[in-house]
């Protein structure tokens, strides 16, 4: 075989120990392998350059419509969810994305079963079936991924960019595709959809322009032996990227640089100017838009941002590149803007302005070279000591720096700054593109709070997502006043000064006994302050190779779940903390520390605050010393300003939660019955509105004065360091032992076996389409063995789930099965989102799961050995960093279980789990026919059901008042009767969800 292996290899960081080779194969698809010895999940990713330009005005949506085609079954392996289903029962999972310029499909698994999934992945572009039935059918997936993104606002206004571009350009069309696009506009036309995808296939799509990542254990000949031998057949047209379009089209005329008025569909103020340059890619060497948008989105001293905020005018700024692809891209500037900020979004333009041509074009050459010098050193330290991510998200960024940078750049080309830059290079793209003749801005708003709108004007309808908006010119006085030639900068707008933060050590701490081939089974933390108001957990580990260190820090108070006012107070306090610490935690984040406070935990008890912090250990006990003092010391009362500029974002959250996913309040409604506390997001808007800056300050001195510490450290500190960096940081504290009123004690309603319970209720949001069908089958206590059952049991599901109702029966583009881990209770939570009404999706699933009784059964004994294997192979899975390893035991120490080797164990108990055993637990807990299985289930009926409904003529079965009762069905009982069943149905228990609360029996789970 002819050896075609590019002498150069990508450029890696210094803690990296893997290896890498870039290969072309002989039709020219290139391919850069990674062997590591040391994973335990293999991944691949392929990005081919054809993407959204290049769908024809006939049939918008092409391409992304061809990436879901390519699931569906090729001539090696022409099962339609055949590589789906061998990932699923490989402990792994893939996925794909379409974006105006590229095409990226991505997968992950056990690491044992990379060259099988190799043959099935290359079937994707070398033989694809695109038969005419799964054609048809995969158009209502497209239809259903559609309706789910109708009422997200950031796709709205990202498609009325599109929309509202130069109508012979590509840029103008409509990516995602429906079935009017795909299906009823060619059909007028005399076309065949499954025609124009063999013709995008065929003229689109060639291994030139496809470029693979491949992660696996094996060494590189293997894996290069594989890639040739299972690549080899992809056909090479020796097309161009993109072809068929060009790079001098340009989509950006007079109509499009106007200031449209965009009215949301969430309560939103928003004020996002756009400037429009070339392409990146080419001066990635360089990147002088970086120094642009790390200038103008800095949120330090001297920042617009802080100006802003200090007026009362914003809350949030950023900028960036924020549209790419190969012929331009599209620079951002987006505010977000407060009540009073709204009517003086003129001004907030004009400070943009000043900031943009005096303050940074008119500024010091020397220093802005002294700010992109230390933008140099954090990136090239940040790069150095780079943290692992998954397998599957390493491949897929490898696979598309492929198509972006030359290969020694493929790992670091989107990071570094190569060369150095021309500082008048940067004034002349200053001086060409960020300009007012070169602005498009939008103003979004309530259409009742929109300032200055003509009494004449005509507003006009988005055609695909029907936004309201209404172009109207920039004003050539007001552009003129934005340049003129004696423009002043606001005196309180300044460069970023020199960052305190800027690590100044990369020394690695020595006696750390956790090496790279430690049995991750026998580490774990050291508990090495006990007392009773503060508890320190360490680990010395420098096995990771980074001079980088992880610390989280609980500070816990039952009082904060005493009442909802409690909880909005908590939640004040967290957000002040963000706005008062702002400026401090953005420095530190842009040298490579991150901070961050929150008031919940998915994976953990949290009643209080955490507190987590990680990066550089040089400089990691400094920030943490300054965010606690902060914490320590924080006066509600001299914080007038931030505190009305968090309570008002904090209100216009809880106000915007109604347009959520019809499933996320489908989850809600769930939690609302059974968690103990809960406080529903209507009730928390209540109290935000009044509550007032006093009560919050004489919580806070509450909450403070009776607290549990219970804190992990992580990585490149010694336990000496740790100790001195936990008592220097909570110096400033005086607080007592939780007394046993402040003690967390939490508790799950416990669904009794063999009952169902019910939760309807109408969306929320009256344009949302779909309903959904959330349902909990309550499994117990959790306990090592119960969580391996219901971990491999899920594994098994999933994948024949979404292939059963999502692929074949065409229900939604939501469709999973998931376990579910809360208050020491395990779940099985089993969801669908689709145009159909709850009832007909809830009968679906049940079917389902009667089916599935027979799948368990007649799955053979390689099968089952087969999905053990891979789930006991992801368990083993070494944490990829200091930061996951601290996340792990942070998850232990909060829920008191200590448990650090949880995964271990559940990998143990796998090796010894029977095939009976695991058909025992199903037919006991999941499936339909047990007499013993406890199920809540939650319906919310979307505007398709209702509008059938009401077509046919009638009454809807949901009202307002539903979501206010919990139907409870007794044993036997059979509320969604499936084919075959009794439809004889006994009246249910109704109950107000108050009464529900009270009367059901619960597990308890206090800390």
């Amino acid at each position: 075989v002819e050896r075609m292996a590019s002498s150069v290899v990508p450029r890696k960081p210094d803690s990296d120990q893997r290896e890498y080779r870039v290969i072309t194969l002989p039709n020219k698809l290139t391919a850069v392998l990674c062997s590591d010895p040391e994973t335990q999940s293999a991944a691949a990713a392929l990005a081919v350059s054809a993407g959204q330009l290049q769908d024809s005005p006939e049939v918008q949506g092409l391409a992304h419509f061809l990436e879901h085609m390519l699931f569906l079954g090729n001539e090696k392996y022409p099962g339609e969810s055949d590589f789906d289903s061998f990932c699923a029962s490989s402990a792994g999972y893939s996925n794909a994305w379409t974006s105006m310029d590229r095409t990226v499909y991505h997968y992950v698994l056990a690491h044992d079963k990379l060259k099988d999934s190799l043959d099935r992945f290359s079937g994707f572009f070398s033989c694809p079936l695109f038969s005419e039935d799964l054609t048809d059918r995969e158009l209502n997936a497209i239809e259903s991924e559609n309706n789910k993104n109708l009422q997200e606002d950031s796709r709205r206004e990202f498609q009325l960019l599109r929309s509202t571009a130069k109508g012979s350009h590509p840029l103008q069309r409509f990516g995602t595709g429906n079935i009017y696009s795909l299906k009823e506009v060619p059909e007028k036309k005399g076309t065949n959809t499954r025609q124009h995808l063999l013709d995008f296939y065929r003229t689109k799509y060639s291994a030139n322009i496809m470029k693979l990542a491949v992660l696996g254990r094996e060494d590189l000949d293997t894996m290069e032996g594989w890639v040739r031998d299972y690549f080899k057949d992809v056909p090479n047209a020796d097309l161009e990227p993109l072809h068929g379009t060009s790079h001098d089209g340009d989509p950006f005329d007079e109509g499009w640089k106007r200031v449209f008025r965009v009215i949301p569909v969430k309560e939103r103020r928003k004020l996002v100017l756009f400037f429009p340059c070339p392409n990146t890619y080419d001066v990635y060497r360089t990147k002088p838009l970086r120094l642009v948008s790390h200038c103008i989105g800095h949120e330090g001293p001297g920042s617009l941002l802080s100006l802003l905020k200090e007026k009362g005018w914003a809350t949030e700024l950023g900028a960036g590149t924020g549209t790419q692809s190969t012929h331009f891209s599209i620079f951002e500037i987006s505010v977000k803007l407060t009540e009073q900020g709204l009517p003086n979004y003129l001004e907030i333009i004009s400070l943009v302005f000043q900031y943009l041509l005096v303050c940074f074009r008119k500024g010091k050459h020397s220093d802005r070279d002294r700010i992109r010098d230390e933008m140099k050193h954090i990136e090239d330290l940040n790069f150095r000591y780079r943290t692992k991510v998954r397998e599957d998200q390493y491949t897929e960024q490898l696979a598309c720096n492929l198509t972006r940078y030359a290969v020694e750049d493929a790992i670091c080309g989107p990071d570094l700054f190569f060369e150095p830059m021309d500082q008048s290079s940067v004034d002349a793209l200053v001086d060409t593109y960020f300009q007012p003749s070169n602005m498009r801005a939008h103003l979004i708003a309530p259409e009742a709070e929109q300032p200055d709108v003509p009494s004449d004007a005509k507003w006009e309808e988005e055609f695909w997502y029907k936004s309201k908006y209404l172009p109207l010119p920039v004003d050539p006085q007001q552009a003129a006043l934005w340049t003129a030639s004696d423009l002043k900068c606001h005196e309180k707008l300044f460069l970023p000064p020199p960052n305190p933060y800027t690590p100044d050590s990369a020394e690695m701490k020595e006696g750390s006994k956790v090496t790279s081939e430690s049995n991750e089974a026998d580490i774990a933390p050291s508990l090495i302050v006990d007392t009773p108001t503060l508890k320190l957990w360490h680990l010395l580990d420098t096995s990771f190779k980074q001079p980088k260190a992880s610390a989280h820090i609980q500070l816990t108070n039952f009082c904060v779940e005493r009442s909802a006012r409690s909880a909005i107070c908590l939640r004040m306090i967290l957000e002040l903390l963000h706005e008062v610490t702002n400026e401090e935690a953005y420095e530190a984040e842009e040298a490579g520390l991150i901070f961050d406070v929150t008031n919940t935990s998915h994976s953990s008890v949290c009643s209080g605050l955490r507190l987590t912090f990680k990066g550089y250990s040089s400089k990691l006990p400094v920030l943490v010393k300054r965010i606690m003092d902060v914490v320590a010391n924080l006066d509600v009362l001299k914080h007038q300003s931030a505190f009305e500029l968090v309570k008002e974002a904090t209100v216009l959250d809880y106000r915007n939660r109604k347009f959520q996913q019809n499933y996320a309040h489908g989850m809600i409604a769930v939690n609302e019955a059974c968690e103990h506390p809960f406080w529903s997001n209507e009730v928390r808007l209540a109290e935000c509105e009044t509550i007032t800056m006093e009560e919050v300050q004489a919580f806070l001195a509450e909450f403070k004065s009776e607290m549990l510490v219970e804190s992990v450290i992580v990585g490149n500190l010694t336990a000496e360091e740790a100790g001195d960096m936990m008592t220097s940081s909570t110096a400033s504290f005086s607080w007592s032992p939780l007394s046993a009123a402040n003690t967390p004690t939490l508790e799950l309603t416990k669904v009794p076996e063999g009952v169902t319970v019910l939760r309807e209720q109408l969306t929320p949001d009256p344009g949302a389409v779909d309903s959904s069908v959330v349902t909990y089958l309550q499994i117990g206590p959790r306990e090592v063995r119960t969580e391996a059952l219901l971990e491999l049991l899920t594994q098994m599901m999933d994948k024949e789930m979404y292939g059963q109702l999502r692929t074949v029966e065409q229900l939604g583009y939501v469709v999973s099965c998931s376990q579910q881990f809360r208050f020491g209770v395990c779940s099985l939570r089993l969801l669908v989102q689709s145009v159909h009404p709850p009832s007909f999706l809830e009968v679906r699933i049940e079917t389902f799961l009667t089916s599935f009784t027979k799948h368990l059964t007649e799955m053979s004994q390689e099968d089952f050995e087969e999905h053990v294997e891979s789930l006991i192979t992801k368990k083993k899975e070494k944490d990829r960093s200091a930061e996951r390893r601290c996340d792990r035991y942070m998850n232990e120490v909060c829920s008191h279980t200590n448990n650090f080797s949880r995964k271990h164990q559940i990998a143990e108990v796998l090796a010894t789990l029977t095939k009976d055993d695991l058909i025992a637990f199903f037919l006991k807990l999941v499936s339909p026919a047990s007499d013993a299985r406890a199920k809540f289930t939650s319906h919310v009926t979307g505007k398709a059901a209702l509008d059938t409904q009401k077509e046919a003529g009638e009454e809807p079965d949901v009202t307002a008042e539903s979501a206010t009762q919990v139907l409870v069905f007794q044993k036997g009982a059979v509320p969604f009767p499936i084919e075959g069943q009794a439809t004889d149905l006994p009246e249910p228990q109704v109950l107000s969800v108050g009464e529900y609360r009270k009367t059901a029996e619960r597990y308890r789970l206090q800390k």
